[in-house]
């Protein structure tokens, strides 16, 4: 098959990584393969690096005109601009399809929902993305749930050393936040001087945005000699590796792709009850779900985990087993192409 992954935004993030992994996985099955994207941002870069075919967007294309000629299946991921007018033609050569990440505003979803006319399948990357594009008025049967798409490979040598982990003392806690307000980083160290309070030997690790005025608020609690401030990191397998607990403490609603690394590098993980982000969750199975910003709540979970090892193990273990039976890029790889060909046989 032909298949053309368009995602017009330069940022890297969860959206990005799906249309770049699926699009090497599609080229390792022996499709041909690509993805538009803006030439000269981190997922060009990736692209080259995968040996992943990488098309540049023109001014045209920015506008929402994208050139789909010779295509089969064209998936737009998170699309900023797309023109109905340009779909309806682009669907005569092509079958159109949209996968959508992040939990946005009504009028988003709205957007997305006066576009189903020229579209054969919304792809929800979560349950309650669904629940939005099927509230903003897209049919239920043109819906269908992706899960995101993780290269499972880099991570599972961090899963393999965790059963002998847990039986080490002190515990390391950590957290990956990129948030631009600090709050969500503010939060984490909340809870770690909660948890240094009962178990003073834990150590935590905070990576993320680059920022003194967390060292200042780490020193403000009394708790810097406790915390490793590492900022933004590139080998964040190796990191996943020194942990021991994953702490999301997120304040908004939406995906996380740090929360899906730690699980498929077997890090227990305990997370703020939020649409998207624990749509993957099940309380006390695979992770520890608790109220959203709640620091002492966490702590508590937290120093739970830390005096049962046992329960850390099988809950750490649940979560890999269910990255990796459901969201490699092998099987929502496999997962598009039944789809895409169920799609192409009903248009013949």
């Amino acid at each position: 098959m032909n298949i053309l992954n368009v995602c017009d935004s330069p940022d890297w993030d969860i959206v990005a990584y799906q249309a770049l992994h699926t699009a090497a996985r599609f080229t390792k099955l022996g499709h041909n393969a690509a993805v538009h994207c803006q030439k000269g941002s981190r997922l060009w870069a990736e692209c080259e690096k995968l040996k992943v075919n990488a098309k540049p967007l023109s001014l045209k294309a920015k506008l929402g005109f994208y050139e789909t000629e010779g295509w089969e299946i064209v998936n737009f991921y998170d699309p900023s601009v797309l023109s109905p007018l340009f779909l309806k033609k682009a669907r005569a050569r092509s079958r159109i399809f949209i996968s959508q990440f992040k939990l946005g505003s009504p009028k988003t979803f709205a957007r997305l929902a006066q576009l189903q006319p020229h579209t054969d399948l919304f792809f929800g990357a979560c349950n309650s993305v669904q629940e939005e594009l099927i509230s903003a008025g897209v049919d239920p049967g043109r819906t269908f749930m992706v899960p995101p798409c993780i290269s499972i490979g880099r991570w599972e040598s961090a899963m393999l050393i965790k059963p002998a982990m847990f039986q080490k003392r002190p515990y390391r806690v950590g957290t990956v936040s990129m948030d631009p307000t600090l709050r969500e980083q503010e939060l984490f160290l909340m809870m770690a001087r909660e948890v240094l309070e009962v178990l003073p030997d834990t150590t935590f690790m905070l990576v993320g945005v680059k920022s003194e005025k967390l060292r200042a608020f780490a020193r403000s609690l009394d708790i810097s000699h406790k915390v490793d401030i590492l900022w933004e990191r590139n080998d964040i397998p190796e990191v996943m590796a020194m942990m021991h607990i994953y702490a999301k403490t997120s304040r908004r609603p939406g995906l996380s792709m740090s929360l899906i690394e730690a699980q498929a590098s077997g890090v227990t993980c305990v997370l703020p009850r939020l649409k998207g982000l624990s749509d993957f969750t099940v309380n006390e199975r695979n992770g520890v779900i608790v109220e959203p910003e709640d620091p002492l709540a966490m702590a508590r979970a937290v120093i739970r985990l830390i005096g049962n090892p046992g329960v850390c193990h099988n809950l750490s273990k649940m979560a890999f087993d269910y990255v990796n039976n459901n969201m490699s890029s092998v099987v929502v790889a496999n997962i598009l192409l039944r789809l895409y060909e169920d799609s192409a046989r009903a248009a013949a």
